[in-house]
């Protein structure tokens, strides 16, 4: 029965405790929200962020700055800022002045930018100081060609008659004179295909060199295109035409006309034509004490990947 009546006394005392708390609870959270509901004017520190700056010019790293901006709003508004701090936002294009060495920001040109960031029951009271100071440093710029690093194998009678081509071709850089200085082209990672017999359409990364933030790349990545084609070879016969023979001399040769063989896209076999080659001996690079010239393909049609004379020789004699 004691038991029973002891059970019972802390039942009602917790439960009066439990009562009170809440009761505690509310109080304070009305006190708090009456509290934000009101008007308050306090000055807090921003971080600042300048924007819009000509690529050749660099902000250092001693520029640190911060903007002490007095806001007259709600307490509920004033708390976020407290909590999370936004970067403000300072324009070159909002006519910063630039010295030889300093770009100089002011309060009095640019307080309607700044007082744009805050929402519109925020007033912006005051900006101090009034005067932000940016050192900075001239950077240079270049253009450099992109190099395809390729290890690709196609299927037996597949090839690429155009070559690879790579998008974009150079990448602009930007950053101090004497690491650019170093910097003649930028390689991709190495691509590696094999058994290849479709067209080639993707990304890949470049291999930047590392330049700890001071160099910046205007690309990444570049893509790849390649037309992958069935490929056949061919064969015609050529005239040989003598050139630089001096009129003095009269110069017999054999063959009047050599094999030239060419690899060609199945779908353009059709297309080439004998006419669209031309081989010539130049009688000028003759070798003394040698009875033969070296024929030369100077000639062959776009639609042609490669070609070559399968005669390597052309004899001849002078005759008086």
């Amino acid at each position: 029965m004691k038991d029973l009546k002891s059970r019972l006394l802390k039942f009602v005392k917790s439960k009066k405790i439990n009562i009170f708390t809440l009761f505690l609870l509310l109080s304070f959270t009305i006190l708090v929200l009456n509290k934000l509901s009101r008007t308050y004017i306090n000055t807090i520190t921003f971080p600042v962020e300048t924007v819009n700056l000509p690529e050749t010019y660099v902000i250092l790293n001693d520029s640190n700055q911060a903007l002490n901006v007095t806001l007259k709003t709600y307490g509920f508004k004033l708390l976020r800022y407290y909590i999370s701090k936004p970067k403000l936002i300072l324009d070159y294009k909002d006519k910063l002045q630039l010295t030889d060495s300093t770009y100089l920001w002011s309060s009095h040109r640019s307080y309607s930018k700044i007082n744009a960031q805050f929402d519109k029951d925020i007033e912006v009271v005051n900006l101090s100081p009034d005067t932000l100071y940016f050192n900075y440093d001239q950077n240079a710029t270049k253009d450099v060609p992109v190099v395809l690093q390729e290890n690709i194998k196609f299927s037996p009678g597949f090839d690429v008659l155009e070559g690879f081509k790579v998008v974009p071709d150079s990448v602009h850089i930007v950053g101090p004179e004497k690491l650019l200085k170093a910097i003649t082209a930028i390689k991709t990672v190495p691509l590696e295909l094999e058994d290849v017999h479709l067209d080639l359409n993707q990304n890949i990364s470049l291999d930047l060199p590392n330049s700890d933030h001071l160099i910046t790349f205007s690309h990444h990545k570049v893509h790849l295109e390649a037309k992958v084609e069935k490929f056949t070879e061919g064969t015609f016969n050529i005239p040989v035409t003598l050139k630089n023979v001096p009129q003095n001399v009269v110069l017999k040769y054999y063959p009047k006309s050599v094999s030239v063989s060419y690899y060609t896209t199945l779908s353009g076999f059709n297309e080439v034509q004998a006419k669209d080659f031309k081989v010539e001996c130049d009688y000028s690079e003759r070798v003394a004490n040698q009875s033969f010239l070296v024929p030369k393909l100077v000639k062959q049609p776009e639609k042609v990947k490669s070609a070559k004379i399968i005669h390597p020789k052309v004899e001849y004699i002078i005759s008086e």
